[in-house]
Formats: C-alpha cells, structure tokens, sequence
C-alpha cells in the first residue's frame, strides 16, 4: 500500500514539475506594442479604440473573451489601414476573436472590390495572424513590417 502511495505521490510531483517546465507565454504588452509601431511606421490620424465595448462595435469581438487589446483604425472611407492586437483570455477564446477578426477583413476586401478597386490587391495580401492566445490583424500597405513587429515583440 505504501509502495502504491509513493508512486502515485511521484507521479504527481512528476506531472507538476513538466508543467512549470512548459513555461507560459511570453507577457506583452499591447498597448507598447502599438505605441512601438505607430513610431516606426509614421502610422498617424487613426482611431484608437479605448475599450473592449469600442472592440466589440468594430469588429464584433465578444468582450468576455478579451484579456487585453490596443487597436487603432482608419475612419475615412478611402483608407484601409488598421492594427488590431488582441490577447484572449484562452485558447477558445484565441479562436473567436481570430473568426471574428478574418470574417471582418473578408469585408473590408468585399468593401474594398465594390467601392474602392485601387485598395483591393493591399487587403488580399494582408491576413489575420496567431501566436498562443494573441490574435492580430494588420491591415496596410507596411503589412509585412508591422507584421514582423509584432512577431519581434511576442518572441
């Protein structure tokens, strides 16, 4: 009995000391994130979004499944430019905020073919990315640097 005791107890503490090695992800900050790109890249005249309620008007993003956001968007109608960075609460969550995410740059790019052709090449190249629970979107004719920002910053 003892003996059955002892491997269950180390089976624990084995099960326990794996976990902690797993490590968790990195903590960043979304809100220097920005901050980082909007100095880099000249990004000015967008809106910032101040709250997950400003999230979830935008893009339909549940608020219960927002840990932390900084977004910032165009307003004028000509002009796609918009970064969203989100960190969802978990996993699920991670996979709704990205559906949500891509069915709003689906129609940016049905906007886009409809009223605004010249913008239409700029939206299909750009895509909504994941890295854990981070889920972001880059939408700009600097897709490729602000992307590689980002990724900079959650390694």
């Amino acid at each position: 009995m003892k003996r059955v005791i002892c491997i269950v107890l180390a089976a624990i503490l084995i099960v326990g000391v794996l976990s902690a090695c797993g490590g968790s992800a990195k903590a960043v900050d979304l809100k220097a994130v920005m901050n980082d790109i909007n100095s880099k890249y000249g990004l000015t005249g967008l809106k910032t979004l101040e709250s997950v309620d400003d999230l979830n008007r935008y893009y339909t993003i549940n608020t219960a499944d927002v840990k932390q956001f900084a977004a910032e968007l165009s307003t004028a109608a000509s002009q796609y430019t918009e970064v969203v960075l989100v960190e969802a609460n978990d996993q699920t969550a991670a996979d709704n905020v990205k559906k949500q995410l891509e069915t709003h740059l689906a129609g940016q790019l049905s906007n886009a073919k409809s009223y605004d052709a010249g913008q239409v090449a700029m939206i299909e190249s750009c895509s909504v990315k994941q890295a854990g629970n981070i889920v972001y979107l880059v939408v700009s004719d600097k897709f490729s640097d602000i992307t590689g920002a980002v990724e900079a910053a959650l390694k």
